[in-house]
């Protein structure tokens, strides 16, 4: 039987680590270099600037503030809004968009839309986002309760300007409704 001689037992085990670790690099790659302290901020400061925005989306409904609203926007727009109303992506400005979704709102008496980011995803000056959709929209009638609330999320797509951070495509998603649909269609002008 072969028996090693004068070969320490840790000799052995760091030999076998080192040709783990080896094994490993060869598979996997080297390990990518840590982005520097300025790269992390900027990712930061990034990130922060885009829930930014989509907080003021849904921000910008609830004041009725119109310019808070258009400032979220690129100047051409896509938007998919079929899941409540709509015919699916539609290429617009985003002045046409804002001009469009006033009338919804003056026709309720409030609303309340939670928004924030749920995945951000940054690509240099392009951006993925997944946001809360949480809408409820308030209007007293005679055909039921006076709450319609709408629960899902959106897919945003962003680009960086010269103005900051701007949504450029959106699609809404609804898991659920709830609540007295009516209030939507009144306030769209769907129902009398």
């Amino acid at each position: 039987m072969f028996k090693a001689k004068h070969v320490k037992p840790d000799a052995i085990k760091l030999s076998a680590l080192a040709g783990a670790i080896a094994l490993a690099t060869a598979i996997t790659g080297p390990t990518p270099a840590y982005p520097s302290p300025e790269a992390q901020l900027q990712m930061l400061v990034d990130r922060e600037e885009i829930g930014q925005v989509i907080v003021n989306y849904g921000l910008a409904f609830d004041m009725q503030d119109w310019v808070l609203h258009r400032s979220v926007f690129t100047d051409e727009i896509e938007m998919d809004f079929s899941a409540s109303i709509g015919d699916g992506l539609v290429t617009m400005q985003a002045d046409d968009w804002v001009s469009a979704v006033q009338p919804f709102f003056a026709n309720l008496e409030g609303t309340q839309h939670i928004a924030m980011p749920l995945i951000i995803e940054i690509d240099g000056d392009e951006a993925y986002v997944r946001s809360l959709l949480n809408a409820s929209h308030h209007l007293p009638n005679t055909c039921g309760g006076a709450v319609q609330t709408m629960v899902g999320y959106y897919d945003n797509w962003l680009v960086r300007t010269e103005h900051g951070w701007k949504i450029r495509k959106m699609i809404q998603h609804i898991t659920w409704n709830e609540g007295n649909w009516y209030v939507f269609e009144k306030a769209a002008g769907i129902s009398q």
